[in-house]
């Protein structure tokens, strides 16, 4: 077994962000959660590997930013405070300048040989706004919700595995019933849909705030297009997210031994990650 710092046995724990890049790429799986952890006979410095972690993929960049936007603008609701579109959009639109003054040169894709055209950012800059005023456009709705978190990490158990979740809004509707919302920036598809995180959402929320499932719904906003898929578990689906989560986790934890994390090499995966630099496998440029 490998030789892991003590201190990744503390932070080990299960997260439906872990959940994706493990299904997407084990090998990426390793480089992300264990490479920064090994104390001897590491295949790649771990001091390289925590280099590469500060590399974003530029499609992750959207969507954080609009994030961080939303996020203020709800605390300032919490806090009692009028929320602002136009400042909102003032301090998105600043923040996509700032990538664009330096070329996009933090971006995976960039590091990895793309060129990151002005174009990228007149784009995003728009569908950004467009994502921020669908969701000024909606907020009325959400205005007689009780603020009680939003994008705050929380961790609760599920037998012996820890799970981590960050859940972007949780309202309190006047008859005491939770509504948990995700908000998408992306496509409105079933690729960006998923069960899994919704009901683990739920999963947390009755341990957190010791309520049934009954009194807890669950929604995917997308504020691309202003749709919305509402969600509700009960019992039996729940169980069977009880049972695969800790499952999958041992699954991740079965080896630590770098050969152990095959690569799934796709040009369009490994040009996003930020680990291609010390992959073998990895498959970029045009070849």
């Amino acid at each position: 077994m490998a030789d892991l710092d003590p201190f990744f046995f503390t932070i080990n724990t299960w997260s439906f962000t872990k959940h994706r890049v493990w299904n997407r790429c084990q090998r990426q799986y390793y480089f992300e959660y264990i490479a920064p952890y090994v104390k001897s006979a590491a295949v790649v410095n771990p001091e390289k590997i925590r280099w590469l972690k500060n590399f974003t993929s530029k499609f992750v960049v959207q969507g954080q930013l609009i994030h961080d936007i939303i996020d203020q603008q709800i605390q300032l609701h919490c806090e009692n405070k009028p929320m602002d579109l136009n400042e909102a959009m003032k301090a998105f639109s600043k923040k996509v300048s700032l990538y664009k003054d330096i070329g996009g040169e933090t971006f995976t894709e960039y590091h990895n040989g793309e060129k990151i055209p002005s174009s990228f950012f007149s784009s995003i800059d728009e569908n950004g706004k467009t994502c921020l005023q669908t969701f000024f456009g909606k907020w009325p709705d959400y205005k007689t919700r009780g603020c009680l978190r939003h994008e705050q990490f929380d961790h609760f158990p599920i037998g012996d595995v820890g799970i981590t979740v960050k859940v972007d809004f949780v309202g309190k509707m006047p008859d005491s019933t939770l509504v948990l919302t995700d908000w998408k920036t992306g496509r409105d598809d079933d690729e960006y849909e998923t069960e899994l995180q919704m009901a683990t959402y739920v999963l947390w929320a009755q341990e957190y705030y010791k309520m049934s499932a009954d009194e807890i719904s669950t929604e995917l906003v997308f504020l691309k297009t202003g749709a919305t898929k509402p969600y509700r578990f009960f019992g039996e689906q729940l169980h069977e997210i009880q049972v695969m989560i800790p499952r999958e986790y041992a699954a991740m934890n079965a080896s630590y031994e770098y050969g152990d994390f095959p690569a799934r090499p796709s040009q369009r995966e490994c040009l996003s990650c930020k680990f291609a630099e010390v992959c073998p496998d990895a498959k970029l440029g045009s070849g």
